[in-house]
């Protein structure tokens, strides 16, 4: 055997054998990123990328809560909502406005985003409103918000893991 392709097999063996070590060694929370699933009293669940903190929760008369991370902001609230009323929802101060209606556990669901400005800074801001926003009926209402563009594909992602559980099927009584 030449002694370039033994030099060459041995450099092989001993990478294969390093990276194998390396790889045990490593838990398995630095090979991939993980999310973290959050369950507001059974009402709801979402899941957040790693990184967030919970800076707060409310149980006052409302279910509230706020986490964060790096400066952008998300905001739950059970039964109501903080966006504007439905026929007003577009204000001339937004900019990149959009606006989008899914569904989330069999609910009617408004997705919108934005960004503004305000004392020279730009702000980003999506809010999902569950229910009948029109009506002024929602269940759930979430806000992520921060200075980053990147936030809107943030809260985007947060609010496509939004799980609520299956509302009771409508059925009659039997006469």
């Amino acid at each position: 055997m030449p002694q370039n392709s033994v030099k060459s097999t041995n450099a092989r063996r001993a990478f294969l054998v390093i990276a194998f070590m390396f790889s045990l060694g490593l838990p398995v929370g630095m090979c991939q990123q993980s999310e973290k699933t959050v369950d507001v009293e059974g009402l709801f669940r979402f899941r957040l990328p790693t990184g967030w903190t919970r800076t707060s929760a409310f149980n006052v008369a409302e279910v509230r809560g706020e986490w964060a991370k790096d400066g952008t902001k998300l905001v739950y609230i059970w039964g109501r909502t903080e966006s504007v009323g439905y026929g007003e929802r577009r204000q001339s101060w937004m900019n990149d406005y959009e606006e989008t209606t899914t569904r989330l556990g069999g609910r009617m669901a408004n997705i919108r985003s934005f960004s503004s400005v305000k004392d020279g800074k730009r702000k980003y801001q999506a809010e999902l409103n569950v229910g009948n926003w029109e009506k002024g009926e929602v269940q759930l209402y979430m806000r992520v918000e921060g200075s980053d563009a990147a936030t809107i594909e943030t809260a985007k992602q947060i609010f496509k893991s939004v799980t609520l559980p299956l509302p009771a099927p409508e059925r009659t009584n039997p006469q």
